[in-house]
């Protein structure tokens, strides 16, 4: 054989072509490793900076597509009561997502360790996943940190899973990314916790004074904006000091602690009930007149009045409470102004001989 120039073609060196694209695939593996080692090491920098829980969710929705661009991906958490899990984010195809999962029905989650099905000849398939093949191969991979089982991250229509899934690059790389969920998720309910514990009365369970403080602030800012009142009750157990020379502290505990209980069962969603210091309590009723705030005020002290109080087999007699009434901004358009008016106002029932609603008297 000749070429056009009358001179004998060369013939082909299969052997290097092959050495080629052997070096040309390689090259291809190693910037996909690189970009994949570059996308994870961004997601865990934003995981550990995230400040909330929306922030992680945001986070692994942002990057999840760049891991694995044409797979469908979400996780999802083990709701509190520990029943079932719910989608906190997803990616891909919607329609492959449930909004909500039984954690029996996952493999994974039942067996502590990652489920991978590349086809339904290979292995069980979750009772969570669709029975069509389009979906398939699928990737469970359970988050767990410190022994404690937090959810689900969930992969389905995965490229190239191989045979042998032990030794599959892309588990390595979704292990990866679990272990850098699982630790922000953990951090973010660690950060959370002591938050709620920092804002909350360890007693009674209700808000403290200091959020009550950091609330009001910024409620009296948007009441402001919005033109709407708020109003505040101050409550203050009578005679508490009698309870606790006559009967100890830890009766007086009890006596908190179910008249805070009486509390809760008096306020809407958008109230705050708070603990503000030993026998005081406070309420913060947003977008409610002062008219509104004395009669829930009324019902409380009723409800406080016929409640029986007994520690230790022992009748603790009747407990009752004074209450004082002020409203933004009639009574003050500043935190420290209202108190001091619902205080006044909780001093004139004590005055007036206790167990009974007083409102601060309308601006001269």
């Amino acid at each position: 054989m000749s070429t056009d120039s009358g001179e004998p073609a060369k013939p082909r060196d299969e052997g290097c072509e092959m050495r080629i694209q052997g070096l040309l695939d390689e090259n291809l593996e190693l910037a996909q490793f690189r970009q994949e080692q570059l996308t994870l090491r961004n997601l865990g920098s934003y995981l550990k900076s995230a400040l909330s829980t929306p922030e992680v969710y945001a986070a692994i929705e942002c990057f999840g597509p760049h891991i694995w661009p044409e797979a469908t991906g979400a996780v999802y958490l083990l709701h509190a009561n520990g029943d079932y899990l719910e989608r906190v984010a997803s990616w891909g195809d919607a329609s492959l997502n449930k909004q909500s999962l039984a954690w029996q029905d996952c493999w994974a989650l039942r067996r502590s360790q990652p489920h991978c099905i590349r086809d339904t000849g290979n292995g069980l398939l979750c009772g969570h996943i669709a029975q069509d093949s389009g979906t398939l191969p699928s990737l469970c991979m359970p988050l767990i940190a410190h022994g404690r089982m937090l959810g689900l991250l969930h992969l389905q229509r995965l490229k190239n899973v191989p045979i042998n899934v032990a030794a599959d690059p892309g588990l390595a790389l979704a292990m990866a990314v679990a272990e850098d969920l699982c630790l922000a998720l953990a951090n973010m309910r660690l950060r959370e916790s002591l938050r709620e514990q920092s804002i909350r009365d360890p007693l009674t369970g209700l808000f403290n004074r200091r959020f009550v403080d950091e609330y009001l602030v910024q409620e009296l800012a948007r009441a402001q904006r919005m033109k709407r009142q708020i109003s505040m009750v101050a409550l203050d157990i009578d005679h508490f000091k009698r309870i606790n020379d006559t009967f100890g502290h830890s009766a007086g505990d009890v006596v908190l602690k179910k008249v805070s209980t009486v509390l809760r069962a008096h306020v809407r969603g958008s109230d705050i009930a708070s603990r503000i210091g030993g026998e005081e309590f406070l309420l913060l009723l947003a977008e409610s007149p002062l008219r509104f705030a004395a009669q829930r005020a009324e019902d409380i002290r009723g409800a406080i009045y016929e409640m029986p109080m007994w520690y230790e087999e022992k009748n603790l007699g009747q407990i009752t409470a004074s209450f004082g009434a002020a409203a933004y901004p009639d009574h003050g358009s500043t935190a420290d102004a209202l108190f001091r008016a619902a205080d006044e106002a909780l001093y004139s029932a004590k005055h007036a001989g206790r167990n009974q609603v007083v409102s601060a008297p309308p601006p001269a």
